[in-house]
């Protein structure tokens, strides 16, 4: 028995059934996961509200946080802090996109504005706290000795990378002028950075943001556009469709989209990624082919939509479509 469980007022489960992503142990149809945690009592208690909502809609595989005997949902051991969650699997053979579109529909349903992991209008002042973060680390880097070629290339692309973000901070300014919503412009229950988390056999709430839903049809576009055959891939159309034949966009939502995928998010995880050690210097060039393909993907991005530019009003970076 893990100690953990002396602190709840539950029956002891006593079968582990896995050590990943989480330590988790299993009871008739709950499954208990022991997530080290260093959240706030006060976003737990959010995680939780929104937890039991989606539970309540049906999405019983959201992890769903446990209070304690001391009616607190952070339980610490030793030096570490921890979340004690619940979960139910659910049959759903429903496609990723379907399930995306409903799960944001669900949390369109959530009756409260979350107040510590809300994003929702805040993009632009969140990206430029990470230009600035990054800048700091380019500053680094740069009178880092000694240099190698690696590292002189990387710093090279620094200027690049800070010039694309600050682009997509432009951009998102003329955006937020837009007028023409839909349904799919209010907030709902997001992911950080969305993947396939609706694959998995549990959505951890840890994880969740509060956004537009954008947010995730970005990261998941995201994905396909640093490959060659980008939007036009078997893949990504079918993503697509499905998710906009259950929730379509309106054409703010077209320009927060493509504002989110002119962001570099990952050209900044590049950047991580070498500052962990975790990449060789070979990874620059793919780097920079990844990037080839990801920047024609933009270009091309509201004519593989089928979205006429001059009805939308949408504003074509000069920049993209020179080259």
């Amino acid at each position: 028995m893990h100690p953990i469980f002396l602190h709840y007022p539950i029956q002891v489960p006593t079968k582990q059934v896995s050590e990943k992503p989480y330590m988790t142990f299993a009871d008739q149809s709950y499954y208990y996961f022991i997530i080290p945690t260093n959240v706030t009592e006060r976003v737990a208690l959010e995680l939780y509200t929104i937890a039991t909502h989606y539970h309540q809609q049906g999405w019983t595989n959201v992890t769903c946080p446990i209070p304690n005997v001391h009616n607190q949902f952070l339980t610490t051991i030793g030096k570490d802090t921890y979340l004690l969650c619940y979960g139910i699997q659910r049959e759903d053979d429903r496609t990723e996109s379907i399930k995306l579109a409903d799960f944001h529909q669900a949390g369109f349903r959530y009756p409260y504005q979350p107040s510590t992991i809300n994003s929702y209008g805040s993009w632009k002042d969140l990206w430029i706290a990470k230009i600035d973060q990054y800048e700091g680390m380019f500053k680094q880097l740069y009178q880092k000795r000694p240099s190698t070629p690696f590292l002189r290339e990387l710093v090279d692309m620094f200027p690049y990378i800070i010039g694309l973000a600050e682009n997509a901070i432009q951009y998102l300014y003329l955006v937020e002028q837009e007028t023409q919503f839909n349904e799919s412009d209010q907030p709902s229950m997001t992911f950080g950075r969305y993947q396939r988390d609706l694959l998995d056999e549990f959505i951890w709430s840890d994880r969740l943001i509060y956004d537009h839903p954008v947010r995730d049809i970005a990261e998941k576009m995201r994905y396909f556009m640093q490959t060659s055959e980008g939007l036009s891939s078997h893949d990504s159309q079918q993503f697509l469709h499905g998710y906009l034949t259950k929730l379509p966009l309106s054409i703010f939502g077209w320009k927060l989209l493509y504002a989110r995928l002119l962001f570099p998010i990952h050209l900044f995880d590049f950047i991580d990624q070498v500052q962990h050690d975790t990449i060789s210097s070979a990874s620059i060039e793919e780097f920079i082919n990844i990037q080839t393909y990801y920047e024609e993907h933009l270009r091309t991005f509201f004519y593989k939509m089928g979205i006429d530019v001059r009805e939308t009003n949408s504003i074509q970076l000069d920049w993209l479509v020179d080259r």
